[in-house]
């Protein structure tokens, strides 16, 4: 793979296709008053195989609002899981896939796994197509986390 490839939503393992269902489902549950354009997440931990799930939450005042990975994010969390391996990311553009946001893909760099990287899956809830990639190839300049085995010498 080289940034990318995008596959039938059948050929995947059953765990990211139900990571994608779910992502769809939550999806529906999104409050986009103002764009009317609902993303759903959901993401599958490292440790426990835990899955949480986000949808993004508008705000009128436009900057508060909270995108699907950044809802889902804290309730790992909260429940003390701090590395991710697979991230499912659901909204619909008709010809194309929505990626997270630069900030969603900082805040998901924070999280990544022990090899380093977190499997990202785009799909349209349609789930026919679905983009596979990882956060080091959408976001290959990350900031480091600064844990005394991370600084850059």
């Amino acid at each position: 793979m080289d940034n990318f490839e995008i596959v039938d939503f059948n050929s995947l393992s059953e765990v990211v296709q139900n990571l994608i269902k779910e992502a769809v489902e939550i999806r529906k549950r999104a409050y986009v008053p103002y764009s009317n354009f609902a993303v759903g997440s959901a993401i599958l931990t490292e440790e426990d195989s835990k899955v949480y799930t986000g949808c993004n939450i508008e705000n009128s005042a436009l900057t508060p609002c909270i995108c699907a990975e950044r809802a889902a994010v804290p309730k790992a969390v909260c429940d003390g899981y701090l590395k991710f391996k697979i991230v499912a990311v659901v909204a619909h553009q008709k010809d194309s896939f929505t990626a997270p946001c630069g900030v969603c893909r900082q805040t998901l760099s924070e999280f990544r796994g022990s090899d380093g990287d977190i499997d990202i899956y785009l799909s349209r809830p349609t789930m026919d197509k679905v983009l596979c990639t990882k956060l080091s190839q959408i976001l290959p300049l990350s900031f480091v986390s600064y844990k005394e085995d991370s600084v850059i010498s």
